[in-house]
C-alpha cells in the first residue's frame, strides 16, 4: 500500500503516470466497461514497475 501511495503522491512524474493510467481506463470504459478496472490495475502496475527502475 505504501508503494501505491508513493506512486500517486510522489512527484510530477508519478502524478503524470497515474493520470495517464486513469485516462486510459476511462477511455477503455467507454467501449468495454467491464474491462476498465483491469486496464487501470494493469496500467498502475506498469507505472509502478517503471517508477521502480
Amino acid at each position: 500500500m505504501k508503494k501505491v501511495m508513493q506512486l500517486i503522491f510522489g512527484d510530477v512524474r508519478n502524478i503524470a503516470s497515474v493520470a495517464a493510467a486513469v485516462l486510459l481506463a476511462w477511455t477503455v470504459a467507454r467501449w468495454a466497461p467491464a474491462a476498465s478496472g483491469w486496464v487501470l490495475v494493469a496500467a498502475l502496475i506498469a507505472a509502478s514497475v517503471w517508477q521502480g527502475h
